[in-house]
């Protein structure tokens, strides 16, 4: 090959090279799932990710249902007794736990659907979703609670959910659509505040 035809190829692949590079530079930012703020999030919790896990009172940066950012935190967590009201309920776990959250957005928006199981309950191997549980003592009077309304721009809501569980303490873990999961660890009796909507109503009809 001559000198000249030597010295084109090598002026070909070096534009080549910078037209890649500057392709990649100019993709927009956020193309693809965006992802949580919380950057001790994990992708398995366990029980041992205790240098991970927030406490009663931190703040996590989800994501909502349509990707934009939504400030969740817990407030408190309450222990009862899940057969209160009702002795012959068929139940694995014997305590209802009643966890209640801040949530706050700019945009306005909701994190999850109820079908999304996107909140749940884990200590030890055992788990237990809040979707999956519909006997708590104080079911049908907490509905203006729900963690899956559709919050309204920079207004605080307060939510309560509930699981029932075999023992006290564990973690409290929310995954949203895009990845992002934040978790609790709670501690194994009753604290905080926020659950008192729920808890009044553990041996009385709403």
């Amino acid at each position: 090959m001559s000198t000249k035809k030597t010295t084109a190829a090598v002026v070909l692949a070096i534009a080549v090279a910078i037209s890649a590079c500057g392709a990649e530079a100019e993709q927009p930012v956020g193309q693809g799932a965006p992802k949580s703020t919380d950057t001790r999030s994990v992708e398995h919790p366990a029980d041992d990710d205790g240098d991970s896990a927030r406490t009663i009172g931190d703040t996590v940066t989800l994501r909502d249902d349509t990707g934009r950012t939504m400030q969740v935190t817990l407030t408190g967590v309450a222990y009862r007794d899940a057969f209160a009201k009702d002795k012959t309920l068929s139940l694995p776990g014997k305590y209802a736990l009643a966890a209640s959250f801040t949530m706050t957005s700019e945009t306005g928006g909701r994190l999850g659907d109820v079908t999304d199981n996107f909140i749940r309950w884990e200590k030890n191997g055992d788990s237990a979703e809040t979707a999956g549980y519909s006997d708590a003592p104080w079911q049908g009077c907490i509905d203006g609670y729900t963690p899956y309304a559709e919050t309204e721009p920079n207004q605080e809501y307060k939510a309560i959910t509930d699981f029932n569980v075999p023992s006290q303490g564990g973690l409290i873990i929310i995954e949203d659509q895009y990845g992002g999961v934040a978790l609790w660890k709670i501690p194994a009796k009753d604290a905080g505040t926020g659950t008192e909507p729920a808890t009044r109503y553990t041996t009385v009809d709403c």
